[in-house]
């Protein structure tokens, strides 16, 4: 399939105005009370555990996660709930 494209020049003002309108619409889609998501590294330096010790947690399906591209993240506000409710083992 061949694509027909027309260039027509535009102004620095317009190209401007293009871009600001696209961002603009770019943030309208972000939900503001969404919870950020933490990474691994994130979740042991808040948890104050090591990479070995969340990642046995994830095996044993003891802490909730969520895959996105390939990497693993976690919402802060599960991750506290378990500990609040005592699901995990305690680090001693």
């Amino acid at each position: 399939m061949q694509n027909n494209f027309i260039l027509s020049p535009i102004t620095i003002s317009e190209f401007t105005s293009l871009i600001e309108s696209a961002v603009r619409n770019a943030i309208a889609g972000i939900d503001p009370n969404q919870e950020k998501l933490l990474t691994s590294e994130e979740v042991q330096s808040l948890l104050k555990i090591s990479h070995t010790t969340l990642q046995k947690w994830r095996d044993n399906r003891q802490i909730p996660f969520t895959r996105k591209g390939g990497k693993i993240f976690y919402r802060k506000q599960e991750i506290l709930e378990v500990f609040k409710t005592n699901q995990l083992p305690t680090n001693k």
